[in-house]
């Protein structure tokens, strides 16, 4: 890899490669399946960047041999620099896109947003509530701050209509009747990704399938678990959706 040439072309061919390669993620829709959506700017400016600086190499004039600065360092690419570059891309192309689902909770802590039957969490000032909505218009994120938040949740909010998505998660624990309705919430990427999730009581349970996304439309009813109190979602009606656009939910 001494040639001037072959060290421009290959950049360039890396470096467009990755810029095509961010854009196809936000030509398919999903870009949001690894970052939050407040990113959606600066990757439309590093696509354009990535594409004006690899087309820079494309039809640059430099020397014949590899540049060196004025320690003697060369800024030749090594095959080791370009195999950084292409795993990703090639893992990408070979991977179909997808969010996060059940085989990600393995290593990752589970919130219900449970409260000990003696334990208020109502003056817990970490928990910021969230801007008020009609109950239907709440999603998994905002029930999960009332539950934190709210003194004696199980019963403020037991009667009030529940209408979230979210995918199927099935725990033997909590009786053959009910599930587990989850979302990740992405504050950067799905490396920080945490899980919420709401129990959901409902006779459809046995056809329901692990990572099978749903609306589920129902009333809160007070229950407790042990010696954990939390309302439960009792289901009127569960309709199977596609994945959202935006699987994620941004706290």
């Amino acid at each position: 890899m001494q040639s001037t040439r072959l060290q421009n072309t290959l950049k360039a061919l890396l470096l467009i490669a990755l810029g095509l390669f961010l854009y196809s993620r936000i030509a398919n829709g999903t870009l949001f399946y690894y970052i939050n959506e407040r990113f959606m700017g600066f990757t439309i400016v590093a696509v354009f960047g990535l594409l004006i600086v690899g087309l820079s190499y494309r039809y640059s004039n430099a020397q014949t041999n590899a540049p060196q600065d004025h320690a003697g360092h060369s800024h030749a690419i090594s095959w080791r620099g370009a195999l950084i570059v292409v795993l990703p891309i090639a893992l990408g192309i070979l991977t179909p896109p997808q969010p996060l689902g059940v085989a990600a909770l393995a290593n990752r802590e589970m919130d219900l947003g449970m409260n000990n039957a003696n334990q208020s969490l109502a003056s817990n000032s970490a928990v910021v509530r969230p801007r008020e909505k009609a109950s239907v218009d709440k999603n998994i994120l905002d029930w999960w701050r009332d539950f934190r938040t709210l003194p004696n949740a199980n019963q403020a909010l037991a009667g009030q209509e529940v209408k979230v998505t979210g995918f199927v998660y099935k725990d033997d624990r909590y009786g053959e009747d009910i599930f587990i309705l989850i979302r990740f919430t992405v504050s950067c990427c799905v490396a920080d990704a945490s899980v919420v999730g709401m129990l959901v009581q409902s006779s459809a349970h046995q056809s329901l399938q692990d990572d099978m996304w749903v609306e589920v439309t129902g009333t809160f009813v007070a229950s407790q678990l042990e010696n954990w109190t939390l309302p439960i979602v009792a289901a009127q009606q569960i309709t199977q959706i596609d994945v959202p656009s935006q699987p994620y939910l941004y706290p």
